[in-house]
């Protein structure tokens, strides 16, 4: 019976889900409340307000840095002789910890001229014709630290670089609309496991589909093994 139940709250919480979808649509409060839709709790019985919420925010780190969904810009302030960045003009240096993917870049030159920047390895460098200080023609991404070659010189020290790339999150009002209800069926899956029942598989089977079929939507990943 309890089965039952459960699948019909999640029948009724999911046509509520994909009716609408606004700005910010839910909160960590909201979302809460959606999960002991799910699970038939609407009082803490069982699981507490902050295992619920730490849930949603697990859910919300993997969905963003696997589905690559928080898509945002942000410049580089170019210093003379130096080629490494550890932080951004707008998000300073924990934006660039969220960095999972950078998309793109562009220089904009004293001209005014936008000039797309070629994407490298760090593996490449070695492999790179030999350059001299001057305008921006490479970029590159590994750990924590944005790289812009050749090094610039003083007149590119009042230029910028303009960043295009996803960030991971553990809010979920940063994930476009249409992730979120997502993070429900995670955190549902996660509830359940703890307590050893067999539905914890269908939510997260549920989660996983719908995440790869996103994905696909988006970028036309080929969806992960299951």
């Amino acid at each position: 019976m309890k089965t039952v139940k459960l699948l019909f709250t999640f029948s009724m919480v999911l046509c509520l889900c994909t009716a609408s979808f606004a700005a910010d649509y839910y909160t960590a409060a909201t979302a809460r409340e959606q999960v002991r839709m799910l699970l038939s709790e609407n009082t803490r019985d069982f699981y507490t307000d902050t295992e619920i919420d730490n849930w949603v925010k697990e859910a919300t780190e993997n969905i963003s840095s696997k589905a690559l969904c928080i898509q945002v810009s942000d410049t580089i302030a170019l210093v003379t002789s130096q080629y490494e960045y550890a932080d951004l003009v707008t998000g300073g240096a924990a934006a660039v910890v969220d960095v999972v993917k950078v998309w793109g870049c562009f220089y904009v030159s004293p001209d005014n001229e936008y000039i797309g920047l070629k994407r490298i390895y760090p593996s490449q460098i070695a492999d790179l014709p030999y350059m001299v200080a001057g305008p921006p023609k490479y970029y590159y991404h590994v750990a924590d630290i944005i790289g812009i070659l050749p090094l610039p010189t003083s007149s590119e020290s009042t230029q910028s670089v303009r960043v295009y790339y996803s960030e991971q999150s553990q809010t979920i009002g940063d994930l476009p609309n249409e992730y979120q209800p997502l993070t429900f069926w995670y955190a549902a899956a996660m509830a359940l496991k703890k307590r050893n029942k067999p539905e914890s598989d269908k939510f997260y089977q549920m989660y996983v589909t719908e995440l790869n079929a996103l994905k696909q939507e988006l970028y036309n990943i080929v969806p992960e093994a299951k």
